[in-house]
């Protein structure tokens, strides 16, 4: 038993690494009072939201000069027996402190990406992949506006830091991730880690009456 719980430890540990984003599912009521402000550009996050027909939503950051800048901005896969999500494009544009266009994205023009997740076992169609570097202080908005209705996902940051409380929220964001892909039941890996569990598990009993 003792071995088994050891095993279940180090598979969330190895998932943790792995994945290495914090998720947060946004809702319309986070933006009732305008933008979603993100507190650490530098943690590394992801943020999910399903867009409504003609909405547009502003997320907006702290920045300095110097500051490394990474974002990765993408659309879930559709799963099988779906219609393709890959014409799901709304237009993304980040925003300096002076309010001039930092960065716009002509979604349009960009031949997707196929991206796999470990962590939630999914495929998204990964449309932009950022880095730079900051040249002004002040507060930055990134814009995302959708003609058409659908889902988006947005990253920020490099920097893993996650707490014991979050560690134990791992199967409830598994949970929550593949159902944002349209997927249900376990990711793979927690399929393969049952399995395991269940052979060392058996294997001990063996042991005891052995």
């Amino acid at each position: 038993m003792q071995k088994t719980v050891i095993f279940f430890s180090m598979i969330i540990i190895f998932a943790v690494s792995t994945f290495a984003h914090i998720p947060t599912f946004l809702g319309p009521d986070d933006f009732v009072n305008g933008a979603y402000l993100v507190r650490d550009i530098d943690l590394s996050q992801i943020f999910y939201y399903i867009l409504s027909e003609g909405e547009r939503i502003v997320i907006t950051f702290e920045g300095s000069i110097g500051m490394q800048f990474h974002m990765l901005f993408g659309v879930p896969k559709e799963n099988e027996g779906m219609e393709s999500t890959k014409d799901f494009r709304p237009e993304l544009t980040v925003y300096d402190p002076d309010r001039n266009a930092y960065e716009s994205f002509v979604l349009e023009s960009i031949e997707p990406e196929i991206m796999y997740e470990f962590f939630g076992d999914t495929h998204s169609y990964l449309y932009v992949r950022h880095d730079s570097t900051l040249t002004k202080d002040g507060l930055y908005s990134i814009e995302i506006e959708a003609t058409d209705p659908g889902r988006v996902w947005i990253t920020f940051g490099l920097k893993e830091k996650f707490t014991a409380s979050q560690i134990a929220s791992i199967p409830k964001w598994i949970r929550e991730i593949r159902e944002f892909h349209y997927l249900t039941g376990l990711a793979k890996w927690e399929m393969y880690g049952l399995g395991i569990a269940g052979i060392l598990s058996a294997a001990s009993i063996l042991l005891i009456f052995l």
